[in-house]
């Protein structure tokens, strides 16, 4: 079986965008799939990560070019890189900000990486003349490289499925800072259009999946590769660790943690934030670690008594799932998710026994000093519930369904 990939971020870009299909590259392979990727060239990634390319199968072929970057009208602007992850302004940004947000938001659709399509388009069109492509999958965000496989569909007929790791029209910064009606309509519309052309559509959520447009859906949840984490082993200390990992976006709130450690005030509790750029101001203490390599992310994630997920606060936001849910549930740490207890996080969390859903601070106050007070005694904190399902090389049964190849 051989499998074009389309995909803007790929190693060397680090964060989470990457390790999803990353994941499922090395477990195909070992399956025997011949994989082919098309990716940038030195693109706008909001990381890098040196570890990772080390972690590419050398079967793998990739495909790079250079994408159109927007980010020297950012730096015109006075703005150091690109928006990730956020188009929300503040009153304290300057006008010339605001004016590039409004800009992006309204007259750059569905997002400020198409100008990489071109290129993507041609180096498609190369390895589909070069050989037998079973199907092409193009996943997002950015949700633009959809438009590159639609292209494909409508000129050559080739077998295509697409991977939604967010939804398009309904992504949760656009429910915080929404678009103008025209431009929200024709985001909707190539939204719809893409589903509904595509042979097959990977959707990481139930109840986005049941959101989007009319389709060929299948759910196929952001997983963990046992490989990732056979190597580290809970090595407790003296401090009741507790860890967020990655960045604050647009919606996340993290002042119920903040009152209910202000008022715990515990000794011994060790607060830090991994590769975390912008974080409220706060009077309890916080220690900084900065941008982690992957496998030394993870290490962090297993040594800790606490991890923290936020789940960003919008309408609709109950089919979210943030990537790392699935790499903290497999370092067996317990996760504290700062949500109301609904929605597929809280689902997945009860379901699979890996931590407690709330977004009141006095509860959030009470587990964390529950948890406290077994780890004094000395308990053992690390959870042990059901995540096998999770477990890549099981997830990419889905994505080994034969299809007739394409050939040009």
């Amino acid at each position: 079986m051989k499998i074009l990939l389309l995909t803007y971020y790929f190693p060397p870009c680090g964060g989470a965008c990457v390790q999803r299909w990353l994941r499922f590259i090395r477990a195909l392979t070992k399956k025997g799939v011949d994989i082919y990727v098309v990716t940038t060239l030195n693109g706008d990634y909001p990381y890098t990560d040196e570890s990772l390319p080390a972690k590419i199968p050398s079967s793998v072929k990739v495909y790079r070019s250079k994408p159109l970057k927007f980010s020297k009208l950012w730096h015109f602007f006075g703005q150091k890189e690109l928006p990730y992850g956020s188009l929300q302004n503040k009153k304290t940004d300057s006008f010339g900000k605001k004016v590039l947000y409004w800009l992006r938001l309204n007259f750059i659709v569905p997002d400020i990486r198409i100008g990489w399509n071109p290129s993507a388009y041609k180096n498609a069109l190369k390895v589909l003349c070069q050989d037998k492509i079973d199907y092409v999958i193009t996943t997002g965000p950015p949700h633009s490289t959809h438009l590159v496989g639609l292209k494909l569909k409508k000129h050559f007929g080739v077998q295509w499925r697409t991977d939604f790791r967010d939804p398009m029209s309904e992504i949760y910064y656009l429910k915080i800072n929404p678009p103008c009606s025209i431009t929200l309509a024709w985001l909707r519309y190539l939204e719809r259009k893409i589903i509904q052309t595509a042979d097959l559509n990977y959707i990481f959520s139930k109840v986005i999946a049941d959101a989007l447009p009319p389709g060929k859906k299948e759910v196929l949840y952001n997983g963990f590769d046992p490989d990732d984490f056979k190597d580290f082993h809970y090595s407790r200390t003296d401090k009741f660790r507790i860890k967020y990992a990655g960045q604050l976006t647009a919606g996340q709130d993290v002042s119920p943690l903040m009152e209910a450690l202000s008022s715990l005030k515990l000794p011994l509790v060790e607060f830090s934030l991994i590769g975390t750029r912008d974080f409220p101001q706060t009077d309890i203490p916080v220690i900084k670690i900065p941008f982690l390599p992957h496998n030394k992310a993870l290490q962090e994630l297993v040594n800790a008594e606490l991890l923290i997920l936020i789940i960003n606060n919008y309408e609709g936001n109950e089919g979210m799932l943030p990537s790392k849910l699935f790499e903290y549930m497999a370092s067996r740490t317990p996760i504290l998710c700062i949500s109301k207890p609904a929605g597929e996080a809280y689902n997945l969390i009860c379901k699979t026994e890996s931590g407690f859903v709330c977004n009141n601070s006095e509860e959030i106050a009470n587990y964390i000093k529950w948890l406290y007070k077994r780890f004094m005694k000395g308990d053992n904190l690390r959870t042990k519930g059901d995540i096998s399902f999770l477990d890549v090389n099981n997830q990419v049964q889905s994505l080994l369904n034969h299809q007739e190849s394409f050939v040009p």
